[in-house]
């Protein structure tokens, strides 16, 4: 092999391993961000509405068995329909948020205990309602109730508040560029800058050597390598629409306003599903860089195939 074969066939395989890095290394800076479009919107959200509701509407069902119960109609009217409809819902929305919840399993264990806890809330409110007439006993079993609902660290809104806060720190994670993601893409940009000089200073080589002005294959996997700045903004945007959507999340009064808050989530990341998936033409694109940079050396390479006698 010639010195010059072998020059050639060394520097193609260094930009075809470089291509490779840098592919991959955008790759995962890239998926790292619009990966978790998918999870604010189709996991975070319903998990975070879930548990929000559960506790807005158990303290409007205390706050209704109270009115009841201390009520001048609580004999005809009971513990009256706006009590059960709310107790309804603190049981639909821990149902629902036992199956989505993002806090893992101990998340998903804490709901099924404060979905068990709740069962025995209503049993004493109802105990409380059967003493009515006995203003002592009636007391009695309100006061385990609300001590039952809102005793620090353990009572049922507490326990609550443990899976919202678990659940949060999750959303945190995917709506946060955190150090992974800078690094990622810190190396990616650095490795396709570093591909893009080697690639002009092979052609200025080329061009020496065999007296060619411009290696039209090249020039093309060079053009092609301007792509990573549309991924890059394509990412500050998704990376800026996580933002709002977590502060949307992390708003007062977002149980009460489950359906509302549901659609500003996907308001706001609505745009951001098309660039997601052009996470998919990462690869291919790398492997036309790599195809390229192939066909552009690889005659040059053949025109010192055999060694001269």
């Amino acid at each position: 092999m010639t010195g010059t074969r072998a020059y050639l066939v060394r520097w193609l395989t260094a930009l075809l391993v470089l291509t490779a890095a840098a592919v991959t290394a955008l790759f995962s800076a890239y998926y790292g961000v619009s990966r978790n479009t998918t999870a604010v919107s189709e996991r975070s959200t319903p998990a975070i509405l879930q548990v929000a509701a559960a506790h807005d509407a158990l303290e409007a069902a205390d706050a209704r068995a109270e009115a009841s119960l201390k009520g001048h109609t609580t004999d005809v009217e009971g513990l009256g329909e706006d009590y059960r409809n709310e107790l309804s819902t603190a049981n639909q929305s821990l149902a629902q948020a036992v199956k989505s919840t993002t806090g893992g399993k101990a998340a998903r264990q804490s709901l099924l205990t404060i979905t068990g806890l709740v069962s025995s809330y209503s049993d004493l409110i109802q105990q409380a309602y059967v003493n009515r007439g006995n203003e002592d006993l009636r007391d009695a079993y309100r006061s385990y109730a609300t001590t039952m609902l809102n005793r620090d660290h353990d009572g049922i809104l507490a326990r609550l508040d443990t899976v919202q806060n678990k659940q949060k720190r999750v959303l945190t994670e995917q709506t946060s560029f955190g150090w992974l993601l800078w690094f990622a893409w810190v190396v990616s940009l650095a490795l396709f800058l570093i591909l893009g000089v080697l690639l002009v200073h092979t052609q200025r080589s080329l061009r020496r050597r065999f007296r060619r002005l411009v290696n039209p294959w090249l020039a093309a996997a060079t053009a092609l390598l301007l792509a990573v700045l549309p991924l890059a903004s394509f990412t500050y945007e998704t990376q800026e629409r996580l933002g709002t959507a977590g502060r949307v999340l992390d708003g007062d009064d977002i149980g009460s306003n489950g359906g509302e808050i549901t659609d500003k989530v996907a308001d706001t990341l609505r745009d951001t599903r098309w660039r997601a998936g052009a996470v998919g033409w990462i690869p291919l694109g790398g492997a036309v860089v790599a195809a390229l940079i192939l066909v552009g050396l690889q005659p040059r390479i053949d025109e010192y195939r055999f060694q001269p006698r």
